[in-house]
C-alpha cells in the first residue's frame, strides 16, 4: 500500500510536471519499451549476431603490404573493417558525447560476460570481485594502450583478418572475466574502451537520475541497488554495484535501465541537461584517467596530422631511431611509431608542464597536476576526437554501399584496383571545406577546457591547498599549446 501511494504521489505531482525532454521515460512508448523483459537483451543479441558476422567476413581475408594503396583501399571495402573502424568506433565517440554510455546498453561483450557469469555460477565456480588493486582503471588503460599498439604495429584497423582476431580476443576476455569474476568486472575494470566512455560521457547532454529523492529515502526495499535481485534477468539491483539514487555523474552508469525496471515507484527519469556537466573541479580521480588522457592526446595529435610534410616532421624521431638502428621490419617500424605517438610525445608535453607546476608549487606532489587538472582537458580532447571522426566519415561513407553489397570486399577490390571497371569512392566534400566544422568543434572544446581550468583554479583558491599564482597559469598555457597544435593541423587539411 505504501508503494502504491508513493508512486501515485510522484506521478501526479512530480513526473507529469517534467517537460518531455527532461524525462523521455515519461513517453509511453519509450517506457513500455524499456520495461519489456527482453530489453535490452534483444538489442544485445542482435549486436552479438553482427559481432559474429563481422568475425566471419573478416576471417582469412587478403593481407596486403603495409601502407600500400591496396591496403588503404581494401579496408574500406571489407564489411568488417568498414563497420568496426569506420562506423562503430567513430559513432561511439559521438554517442558518448551526446547521450553517455548508451553503447554499453547494447554491447555484445556485456552480454557475453553476463552469460559467462551465469554459466560459471551454475557450475559452482567461486566467483569473486576483481581484486581491489585492479579496480582503479589501470587494466583498462593497459588494455587501451595494447589495442593502440596492436593497431600501429600490425595494422588490424586495415586488415580484416586482424580485426576478426581483435573481436575474438575481446569476446574471449569478456567470457573469462565473466566466468571467474562477478559484478560486471569486465565492463567496470577491464574493457579497453571503458575509460574512453567514462571520460567522454561526462560531457553528455543526457543523464539518468531519480526524480524525487524523498521517494528514494522513504523506499524500504531499495530494489534498484539490492544484491538479492542481482542474479535475476530483469528488475535487478544495479549490476555495476552503483547506488542509483545517489548517481551524480554519467561516468560509470552503463544505461542498462535495470534500475528503471526495478524501481516500484517509477522514480527515474532519463532526459536532457547541460553539456559538460560532469567535468567537476576538484573531483577525486584515480591515476588511470590522467594516464588515458596523456595517451589520447598523443593519439589525436597524430590522427589530426593529415598533411604529409607535417606528419613526416611529427614522426621524425621514430624514423631517425629506426634509421640509426637499421630497423627494416614493418612491425618494428609500426611499434616505434606507436611508442612515439602514444607514449613519448604526449609524455614530454604533460611531464614538462607538470614539472613547471611542481617548480612553482613545491608543496604539492608531482602527481597533483595530473589529478587536479586532467579532467579539465576532456572537452578539448573529445572535440578533437569528434573532428577526426568527421574526417573518417568524409573519406569512407561515400562508398558505404560497396561493403554491404560485397561483404568480403574481394570482388569490389578486383573491380576497382585490378580491372578498373569501378571507380574508387572519393570524399564527400573537399577537405578544405570540411575543415571548418572541426575547427569550430576544437575552438568550442578549447574554450570549455579553459573555463574548466579557471574553475579549478577558483576551487583551489577557496580551499586550503597552497598553489602559487604562477602555477595556475601553467595548465592554461598547456591548453593553449595543445589546442593550437590541433587547430594548426586541421587548418592544414
Amino acid at each position: 500500500m505504501e508503494k502504491y501511494i508513493m508512486s501515485e504521489s510522484r506521478n501526479h505531482f512530480t513526473g507529469n510536471k517534467l517537460p518531455w525532454n527532461k524525462n523521455i521515460l515519461g513517453i509511453s512508448f519509450i517506457r513500455w519499451l524499456v520495461k519489456l523483459p527482453v530489453f535490452p537483451y534483444i538489442f544485445q543479441f542482435a549486436a552479438l549476431a553482427f559481432f559474429i558476422l563481422f568475425i566471419y567476413y573478416g576471417w582469412r581475408q587478403p593481407i596486403f603490404e603495409f601502407n600500400s594503396a591496396s591496403e588503404l583501399l581494401y579496408r574500406k571495402l571489407n564489411i568488417t573493417t568498414f563497420v568496426v573502424w569506420g562506423l562503430w568506433w567513430t559513432s561511439m565517440i559521438w554517442i558518448a558525447f551526446f547521450i553517455g554510455r548508451a553503447w554499453c546498453q547494447v554491447c555484445p561483450l556485456e552480454l557475453i560476460m553476463n552469460l559467462a557469469e551465469r554459466f560459471g555460477r551454475k557450475l559452482g565456480i567461486p566467483q569473486k570481485l576483481l581484486p581491489k588493486i585492479f579496480q582503479n582503471g589501470i587494466l583498462i588503460v593497459i588494455g587501451y594502450l595494447i589495442v593502440q599498439f596492436v593497431v600501429t604495429t600490425f595494422h588490424i584497423h586495415r586488415m580484416p583478418h586482424g580485426a576478426a582476431l581483435f573481436l575474438i580476443s575481446l569476446g574471449a576476455i569478456a567470457f573469462i572475466f565473466g566466468f571467474f569474476f562477478k559484478y560486471r568486472s569486465f565492463c567496470s575494470f577491464v574493457c579497453p574502451v571503458g575509460i574512453l566512455l567514462n571520460c567522454y560521457s561526462r560531457n553528455a547532454a543526457f543523464e539518468l537520475r531519480v526524480i524525487d529523492e524523498k521517494v528514494c529515502n522513504q523506499c524500504s526495499t531499495k530494489d534498484c541497488r539490492s544484491l538479492e535481485t542481482y542474479n535475476k534477468w530483469n528488475n535487478r539491483g544495479c549490476p555495476s554495484l552503483l547506488n542509483p539514487p545517489k548517481l551524480n555523474s554519467n561516468k560509470d552508469c552503463l544505461l542498462c535501465m535495470q534500475c528503471v525496471k526495478a524501481c516500484p515507484h517509477d522514480n527515474f527519469r532519463f532526459g536532457t541537461r547541460k553539456f559538460f556537466k560532469d567535468i567537476i573541479p576538484g573531483e577525486n580521480i584515480t591515476i588511470a584517467i590522467p594516464l588515458f588522457l596523456v595517451i589520447i592526446s598523443g593519439f589525436l595529435t597524430y590522427e589530426l596530422t593529415l598533411n604529409k610534410e607535417i606528419k613526416e616532421l611529427f614522426l621524425a624521431a621514430p624514423h631517425w631511431i629506426g634509421h640509426v638502428f637499421g630497423v627494416e621490419n614493418p612491425y618494428w617500424k609500426g611499434f616505434l611509431k606507436g611508442l612515439w605517438t602514444l607514449v613519448v610525445y604526449p609524455a614530454i608535453i604533460w611531464l614538462s608542464f607538470a614539472g613547471l607546476y611542481k617548480l612553482f608549487s613545491q608543496k604539492q606532489k608531482f602527481s597533483f597536476y595530473f589529478k587536479t587538472y586532467a579532467i579539465a582537458f576532456i572537452p578539448l580532447l573529445v572535440s578533437a576526437h569528434l573532428s577526426k571522426s568527421l574526417d573518417k566519415w568524409n573519406k569512407w561513407l561515400k562508398g558505404i554501399a560497396l561493403p554491404f553489397k560485397d561483404p568480403d570486399g574481394v570482388n569490389s577490390y578486383q573491380a576497382i584496383f585490378v580491372n578498373q571497371t569501378l571507380a574508387e569512392p572519393g570524399k564527400i566534400v573537399a577537405m578544405s571545406t570540411l575543415r571548418w566544422l572541426p575547427l569550430l568543434l576544437i575552438l568550442i572544446g578549447a574554450t570549455v577546457s579553459l573555463v574548466k581550468i579557471i574553475q579549478t583554479n577558483k576551487y583551489l583558491a577557496k580551499s586550503t591547498i597552497e598553489v602559487s599564482v604562477v602555477s595556475k597559469t601553467i595548465p592554461l598555457l598547456m591548453a593553449f599549446l595543445i589546442s593550437g597544435i590541433f587547430l594548426f593541423n586541421v587548418w592544414m587539411w
